[in-house]
């Protein structure tokens, strides 16, 4: 059986991740490099996708950015950014994880807007308010899966990196060490 890294999960990276994930404005590019510098600053896995989407939002237009996050996210149903349609579909389990989604968000003062409940950058504020063992539970049973099948259907891109290192946030500190065979 081989080690598990030891790592801390660096979980101050997640509310601004959430905030990357929304529609950009032109707080982006500043956000996307205050973050790849904090993620530099943990030695985390994760800097490097989160220097790579900083450096496309530092040489792109905020409406470039703009065309790239609804090429992205809204063009493709398959890598839409509401959890629970790629978790039940367009079935009734989806309408109740909805309902507990907006429930919960509700409880914990967070403010859906005119996004659905289920919607990434919601559930990854939820995460932060929920205590740690709920807080897992949302990411592995609900955020890991559907965010897995968002990246695999995503052909590459900024905001590829940015899903991955949000994937590695959730998962390196799970991850088997390198063994050395010297």
């Amino acid at each position: 059986m081989q080690p598990l890294i030891q790592m801390r999960v660096p979980t101050q990276l997640i509310p601004g991740i959430a905030r990357l994930l929304r529609y950009p404005d032109a707080d982006t590019p500043k956000l996307a490099a205050a973050i790849a510098d904090e993620a530099m600053n943990t030695g985390h896995p994760c800097q490097e996708y989160l220097e790579a989407f900083a450096l496309v939002a530092r040489t792109s237009s905020q409406e470039d950015m703009a065309e790239l996050y609804t090429r992205s996210f809204d063009l493709n149903p398959d890598c839409v950014l509401e959890i629970g349609w790629h978790l039940f579909g367009e079935s009734y389990k989806r309408g109740q994880f909805l309902a507990m989604m907006r429930h919960h968000l509700q409880e914990n003062g967070i403010e859906a807007g005119n996004d659905l409940p289920d919607y990434l950058p919601n559930l990854l504020d939820l995460t932060m308010k929920l205590e740690t063992q709920d807080a897992v539970d949302l990411v592995d049973d609900c955020i890991l899966p559907a965010t897995e099948k968002i990246q695999s259907s995503m052909k590459g891109g900024a905001y590829a990196h940015l899903l991955q290192a949000l994937f590695l946030i959730f998962t390196a500190h799970r991850m088997p060490a390198e063994v050395s065979h010297a």
